[in-house]
Formats: structure tokens, sequence, C-alpha cells
């Protein structure tokens, strides 16, 4: 990560090196012989510090898988919504059973945490936190039921989150920010499992939510979503339902 913070800067300080020579040279015809007066210079973009993130992936991991209704998930949920505390949140939990595809009552645990809840114009950032409970996309059919540790496939996006949490209690934006950790969105049917049966058995954690939302009557100029974030050489191509409904 610190290459990539590395390159980042490297292109950015190019960049601008670029930019300024050529107006200068631009400007120095038309001023020449004349006094400039100083311009100061705002920074407009927050800091992000991706070993910080890094560590909140870690930490997530440290737990073990966080599937739902174990030790791990809980003890994991507890650190989430202590530490968007921490860095200033409002904190909201929302909670429900629900009947999953096999029988099995589950409770979901959606962890909300609102800056700036007075202000009207607010974004949303959100991620699930939950593991995956099965790898029932390995090779090896000795090992597709075990849990994933879910550090790309739950936890970077969490960390990732957490870290703009933290900045955002360093940096207060001019509108509100809401985070949501949503749970219970990756034990869907698992693929070695033959007997399919029919029902929204995904997402379900984001779906409780826009069916319940924290707040009466609750809207964002926009959301983002954090999924999967950690892999190595990731790519990130235009999601296609975005670019449907919200392609400007």
């Amino acid at each position: 990560m610190e290459k990539l913070n590395s390159l980042f800067i490297v292109l950015l300080v190019g960049v601008g090196l670029v930019f300024s020579a050529s107006c200068n040279s631009c400007q120095s015809q038309k001023n020449a012989g004349k006094e400039m007066p100083a311009i100061a210079y705002a920074k407009v973009s927050p800091d992000f510090n991706s070993d910080s993130a890094y560590r909140f992936v870690e930490k997530q991991v440290s737990f073990g898988p966080r599937v739902p209704g174990t030790t791990a998930h809980k003890a994991c949920g507890d650190y989430l919504s202590e530490k968007l505390a921490a860095f200033g949140a409002d904190i909201f939990e929302q909670k429900a059973h629900v009947t999953h595809y096999n029988g099995q009552n589950i409770q979901i645990r959606n962890i909300i945490g609102s800056f700036q809840p007075e202000k009207e114009k607010r974004i949303l950032l959100f991620a699930h936190w939950d593991s995956r409970p099965f790898a029932d996309e390995e090779p090896d059919p000795d090992t597709q039921n075990r849990p994933i540790p879910g550090a790309d496939d739950g936890a970077s996006g969490v960390g990732v989150l957490l870290e703009i949490a933290r900045q955002l209690q360093l940096q207060p934006p001019g509108i509100g920010v809401d985070i949501i950790f949503f749970d219970l969105e990756d034990w869907g049917q698992p693929a070695f499992d033959k007997n399919y049966l029919s029902g929204e058995w995904w997402c379900v954690g984001s779906r409780y939510w826009s069916e319940n939302p924290h707040k009466d009557n609750y809207k964002a100029s926009y959301g983002i979503l954090l999924d999967m974030v950690g892999a190595a050489n990731a790519t990130f191509l235009r999601e296609g339902y975005s670019m449907q409904y919200a392609s400007n």
C-alpha cells in the first residue's frame, strides 16, 4: 500500500509540475515586469492513510470468520460499533430475525454511523461486514464447507470505511455522511447444494434496511458501495445498474 501511496503522490506532483510550468510560461509573457501578488492554495482533498485502513482490515480478520450467529461475529460487530462511536458518529443498530434458506433462524445486525446528523444534505457509504460460511467456489470438495477468512470479501470495504470515519472526525465535511455496515449479505445458498430453493437469500441486511431505514423519510444525494476493494490488482468497472439509473 505504501508503494501505491508513493506512486499516487509522484503522479500528483508530476502533473502539478507540468501544469505549473505551462501556466508560468504563459503568464510570464503577459506579466513581464509586473510584480505578481502571492496566491494561497487550499488543499481540498481529504487525507487517507492506507496503512491505517489495512490495520482495520487486519483487526477484523483477527476475530476469525464473521459468520452471523458466531462469537467472532458478535465480537467484531461490537468492535465496529465502538470504533464508529469513537470517531464521533451517532450509532444506530438494526437487529432483526430472519428465517434463511435452510430454515435456520438468524439474527441480522446492521451497524450505522451518522456523522453530522443535523445536516440535510447527505451521502451514504456502505459495505457488508459478515463473511461467507462456505468456501463453495474452492475446487477441493474437502474445503468447501469451511468458512472463508473474508479479508477481501467483507473486511476490506469496512476497513476503508473505518479509515474514512477516522478522517471525518479530523476533517468534518460540509455535508452529512452515513456509514452503514450491512449484515447477512453473503450467506446465499452454496453452489454445492443442488436443491435450489427459490427466495432472496443474498443481501439480506441491505434489503432489510431499504425497507426499514434507520430514520423516517431518509434520503441521501448518492451512495457508494465499497465491497471487495482489497484484492491484488483489482479492477473496478462501471457497475451496470449505476450506469442505468445514475449515469451522471
